[in-house]
């Protein structure tokens, strides 16, 4: 197998190059703020709608008690989060609208990140026994004038962040560096109530968590508005995702196809990893190679 691997190498690397290039930029998070009222007793000093804008949080902390962010240690600084007090709301755009695509995994279309936070029954090893979440609802709209709730999903929520995938543990001081992927959304059956820190990463299969929206559950097709309010309590939001569609040839999800992605599809051919078996014909040969190729050159949609 490593003889056809190093072979193909230099085939499918000089015909997969072009497409790499011709891979359009994929923009998930919001890209404004539309409107912001911070409502009764938000948060102090959790005010600034701006922080909602871009990717959730990967490390928190700095200058206090610095400190990657798992379900254990959710983001917690004033320039990473905005608190809607009662009575409040946050209105947040996308440039490109979020589509309801029913081949995104579990159907899900958009995530919605906050400091949720999943209680440790064993400190400092991380099992989960609990979540302290603050609820919120969340709207969708298409045109920001025409809104529709999203039945029984609270905004701050279930699925708490995780930024990497490689940590030491629940409450690791450094950054890791194997990214969670932020446009994947968890399975919505998890129950993680029992799981260790460990189980927990591995139950989450590479998402960075978040609360999963199907828009098809209000019959849009797509939207370009998010509203997140509240009647009571205090919900804090991180930022929001357009769940990236399914691109196999993706292999490192980081949303682009690269010759990374290639170096790690050679990677787990020449190792006998199952997942290289691209074209599922339960054996890894030349022919997987060319489903790799193909899907690559295909792009992502």
């Amino acid at each position: 197998m490593r003889t056809a691997a190093i072979a193909f190498a230099g085939l499918i690397s000089s015909a997969v190059a072009p497409a790499a290039m011709a891979q359009g930029l994929f923009d998930p998070w919001a890209d404004r703020v539309v409107d912001y009222a911070e409502g009764s007793e938000p948060a102090v000093g959790f005010t600034d709608p701006l922080t909602t804008l871009g990717p959730p949080e990967r490390f928190t902390g700095e200058g206090v008690f610095p400190g990657s962010v798992t379900p254990f240690n959710p983001p917690f600084g004033r320039d990473e989060l905005v608190s809607i007090g009662a009575g409040g709301f946050l209105v947040v755009e996308f440039d490109e609208p979020i589509t309801d695509d029913a081949t995104n995994p579990f159907g899900i279309d958009l995530l919605v990140f906050s400091n949720a936070l999943y209680t440790d029954a064993s400190f400092p090893d991380g099992l989960v026994s609990g979540i302290f979440a603050e609820g919120g609802t969340i709207e969708v709209s298409a045109d920001g004038v025409e809104w529709f709730l999203i039945d029984g999903v609270d905004a701050d929520g279930p699925n708490a962040t995780l930024g990497y995938l490689d940590l030491t543990g629940p409450y690791d001081t450094s950054a890791g560096s194997v990214p969670s992927d932020f446009t994947k959304p968890v399975d919505p059956t998890l129950d993680p109530i029992g799981l260790n820190f460990v189980e927990l990463v591995a139950a989450y299969d590479g998402s960075g968590g978040g609360v999963g929206v199907d828009i098809a559950t209000v019959d849009l097709s797509e939207i370009s508005f998010v509203r997140i309010a509240s009647s009571s309590g205090s919900p804090e939001i991180d930022a929001f995702a357009d769940v990236a569609a399914t691109c196999p040839a993706d292999i490192d999800g980081d949303g682009f196809l690269t010759v990374f992605d290639f170096l790690e599809f050679q990677n787990r051919f020449v190792t006998g990893d199952a997942r290289a078996d691209f074209d599922a014909s339960g054996a890894l040969d030349l022919f997987d190679f060319l489903a790799f190729q193909d899907a690559f050159t295909t792009g992502c949609p």
